[in-house]
C-alpha cells in the first residue's frame, strides 16, 4: 500500500511538473530561455541551407543576410544555432536534421576557441542538452554523442531525473533567487528578455543581438574588464577535435557545400586570445577544414582580425551588436562572392 501511495504521489508530482515546468523559464538566465524556445522552432523540410553554431552566429547573422547571399527565400534557410554550443550539439544536430532535409545543399557553421576547448561552457552546453534535448536512440549508439553527454551511469540517471521531473533540469537556475541578491535585482530584466527573445523566435527565426532589448549594448576603447583571461581557452579538448571531424565526414558523406566562419571577438577578447597564444587549437582545425578534399565544396573564412579597432561593433566580449552584425554581414557577402567569382573562373 505504502509503495503504490508513493508511486502515485510521485506520478502526480511529475504530471504537474511538466504542466507547470513553463512558468519557471521566465526567470531563468539567458541561455536556458533560449534553449526553452529553440527547442520547439519550427523549420522547413523543403529548406536548402542549414546554419549551426553558437551565440556569435545568433548575435552576428540575420538569416535575410544568408538567404541574400544564397540568392534564396528566407523561408529556405533554416537558423539553428544555439548559445553555448559545441561540437557534440552540431553532430546531434546534423544527425537529427540532415537524413530529414532532402534539398539540402550547403551548411553554415562558426568555430572558435570556445568550442573547440574545456571551458564552463562545454559543462553548461551538457546541463543544456539535459534540460531541453529530448533523447532520441542515436543519442546513445553514436560513440562520441555518447561520450559527450552519457559518459557515465550518472549522467543517464541524471537525464532520467530530469526527464521525469523537469523542474531539477532548472534548478541551477531557480536556485539562486532565493540566495544571490544579484539574481533577484536580475529577474525583471530576465522576463524583458524571454519576451525579446520569444519576438526574435517569431520575426527573425531566433536571431538576436545578445542581451539587448530597446538599449543597444556596445563596448568602448578603453573599457577595462580584470577578469579577461583566456589562458584556459588556449588547451585543448580531444573530443572537441573528434566531434568536429565526425562532423566534417558527415557533411562530405552527404555531399553537402560547407562554409566554416570564424567570427570576430571583441579587439579586447582578441587581444588577449592572441597574448595567451589560445587561437592555437582552432586555428590548427580551420586549416584541417580548409585543406579537407570537400566532393561538393568547403569554404573557410578567418575573420579574427578584421575588427580589431571597431570596439563600436561590439555589444560584449564576445558578440557584434547590430552595427557590427550589419558590417559583418557586408564582409561576408563580399568574401562570398568573391569566393563563388574565382571559383567560376577556375573552372
Amino acid at each position: 500500500m505504502k509503495l503504490r501511495y508513493l508511486t502515485f504521489t510521485m506520478f502526480c508530482i511529475s504530471i504537474l511538473m511538466h504542466f507547470t515546468w513553463g512558468y519557471l523559464i521566465p526567470f531563468c538566465e539567458t541561455t536556458s530561455i533560449y534553449w526553452y524556445f529553440a527547442k520547439s522552432r519550427q523549420w522547413n523540410p523543403n529548406a536548402k541551407i542549414l546554419v549551426l553554431g553558437d551565440s556569435q552566429i545568433v548575435s552576428g547573422i540575420l538569416p535575410e543576410t544568408i538567404a541574400e547571399i544564397e540568392g534564396l527565400q528566407k523561408e529556405e534557410i533554416i537558423f539553428l544555432p544555439k548559445p553555448s554550443q559545441q561540437p557534440e550539439g552540431i553532430l546531434l544536430d546534423t544527425l537529427s536534421l540532415v537524413g530529414k532535409l532532402p534539398h539540402l545543399r550547403k551548411i553554415y557553421v562558426n568555430i572558435s576557441p570556445l568550442n573547440t576547448s574545456k571551458n564552463s561552457i562545454t559543462d553548461a552546453h551538457k546541463q543544456l542538452y539535459y534540460s531541453f534535448i529530448r533523447p532520441e536512440f542515436f543519442h546513445f549508439t553514436e560513440p562520441l554523442i555518447r561520450k559527450a553527454y552519457y559518459n557515465q551511469l550518472a549522467d543517464v540517471c541524471w537525464k532520467l531525473v530530469i526527464q521525469i521531473f523537469p523542474y531539477f533540469g532548472l534548478s541551477s537556475n531557480t536556485n539562486r533567487i532565493f540566495y544571490d541578491p544579484i539574481t533577484k535585482e536580475d529577474l525583471s530584466r530576465r522576463r524583458s528578455e524571454f519576451v525579446s527573445i520569444q519576438k526574435s523566435m517569431e520575426s527573425q527565426s531566433g536571431a538576436w543581438i545578445w542581451k539587448s532589448l530597446d538599449d543597444v549594448p556596445t563596448l568602448v576603447e578603453g573599457e577595462s574588464f580584470p577578469n579577461l583571461d583566456t589562458t584556459v581557452l588556449s588547451g585543448k579538448r580531444d573530443l572537441s577535435i573528434q566531434l568536429w571531424v565526425q562532423c566534417l565526414s558527415e557533411w562530405e558523406k552527404r555531399k553537402l557545400d560547407v562554409v566554416v566562419l570564424r567570427i570576430p571577438f571583441s579587439p579586447q577578447m582578441e587581444k588577449d586570445l592572441a597574448e595567451k597564444n589560445a587561437n592555437r587549437v582552432t586555428d590548427s582545425i580551420l586549416e584541417l577544414m580548409a585543406n579537407t578534399p570537400f566532393q561538393n565544396k568547403g569554404v573557410v573564412f578567418d575573420f579574427k582580425t578584421v575588427f580589431l579597432k571597431d570596439y563600436g561593433y561590439f555589444a560584449d566580449l564576445t558578440h557584434l551588436n547590430q552595427k557590427g552584425r550589419d558590417a559583418f554581414g557586408n564582409l561576408l557577402k563580399e568574401n562570398l562572392l568573391n569566393h563563388s567569382n574565382s571559383s567560376a573562373k577556375g573552372m
